[in-house]
């Protein structure tokens, strides 16, 4: 709006906004990175070089071929690796997705309809995040996980795809399946299907599902249901409560309400407690990288099992942080003499009237 040309940069490939804005205007979406990181070939004068490895010698290069307008540097956030804190690239890959925006209504509607303690949840960081719900990207390029149950024909012309349900199913349409088949890596990637269409074989798409799936599959999986035990899945369904720290409201809550809408059409629990985190002395998030973890045994050996229990029973409510350490609980213990003497003061006084 101040200065510059206007003009805005897009790269379909290396950003969200960038895509949804490329699709909606036919531009081309062309990947010059592979999995590496790496330009590829056509990329030139950089092919197989890191990208991030490449920044100076582009703008020299630009400068060198007069089409360098000026060259500045600027401050700004940057996505890191939470483990190794490296920079991250965003790469475009093909992934599977469940169409969770089409039961957007559906997923409101039931949300509304559990107790979240506190309530503020449901209206706002769960609700908010709901109302505003995309598809779910469910594959993962991993090797240990549950295994995409997909195969597909290896006919360019046929491509039918089918989803296998069960073991029983996938012996029926698979050719020449182990009577002992073991579900996972590298194994069942050696089970082939027979195409019901052309005739020829079916493979599996090599990507596993993302472990989140697993945990919300929990109230109908920890049963078997539906192969067996569907009365016990019929007394257990919905549970009464459940409970987990406020980050779940983007993994568990949301997968468990999820899968419970798409296949039951209603949330999987009646009424959720969410626990804020714990902290450390110093209202700070623990990390190993950080060296600020509280080590429980330090807590158990010098104040007691006790103290630590009454420490988070009266510090805070149980939705907000907690600091925990050492002088925290030593603190509270410390009070603990002066909660007790004002008990004994109240009772007093009501027995004496």
């Amino acid at each position: 709006m101040d200065d510059g040309t206007g003009i805005v940069h897009i790269a379909p490939a290396y950003g969200e906004d960038d895509s949804l804005v490329s699709k909606q205007n036919g531009i081309t979406f062309i990947n010059l990175v592979d999995k590496s990181g790496k330009f590829v070939k056509e990329v030139e004068p950089w092919a197989g070089r890191f990208v991030r490895d490449c920044n100076e010698d582009i703008c020299k290069w630009l400068k060198e071929e007069n089409k360098l307008f000026s060259k500045e540097k600027h401050l700004h956030s940057y996505p890191h690796c939470w483990r190794c804190d490296t920079p991250l690239l965003y790469y475009p890959k093909e992934s599977w997705f469940v169409a969770m925006s089409k039961l957007r209504d559906e997923l409101v509607a039931n949300n509304n309809k559990v107790n979240w303690y506190p309530d503020t949840i449901r209206t706002g960081r769960f609700g908010k995040f709901l109302e505003n719900v995309i598809d779910w990207g469910i594959s993962r390029d991993r090797y240990w996980g549950t295994p995409l149950p997909v195969w597909t024909c290896e006919d360019e012309d046929c491509r039918h795809q089918e989803c296998i349900g069960s073991i029983e199913e996938l012996k029926e349409k698979g050719i020449d399946v182990p009577e002992d088949i073991e579900l996972h890596k590298p194994y069942i990637d050696n089970v082939d299907l027979k195409c019901p269409k052309c005739g020829k074989k079916m493979h599996r798409a090599k990507e596993v599902i993302d472990c989140w799936f697993d945990s919300g599959s929990m109230p109908f999986a920890q049963w078997h249901y539906p192969f067996e035990n569907k009365e016990m899945f019929d007394n257990n369904f919905p549970a009464g409560f459940i409970s987990e720290a406020v980050d779940q409201t983007r993994g568990w809550f949301y997968t468990l309400t999820a899968i419970g809408t798409a296949l039951f059409g209603r949330s999987p629990f009646e009424n959720c407690i969410v626990l804020g985190h714990v902290l450390d002395e110093k209202g700070q998030k623990m990390s190993k990288s950080k060296g600020n973890g509280v080590d429980p045994m330090t807590l158990l050996d010098t104040v007691g099992a006790d103290a630590t229990r009454w420490h988070f029973y009266t510090v805070s409510a149980p939705w907000l942080p907690t600091r925990l350490g050492l002088n925290n609980v030593q603190e509270t213990r410390k009070r603990f003499p002066k909660y007790l003497m004002e008990c004994l003061f109240f009772l007093c006084t009501i027995c004496r009237d």
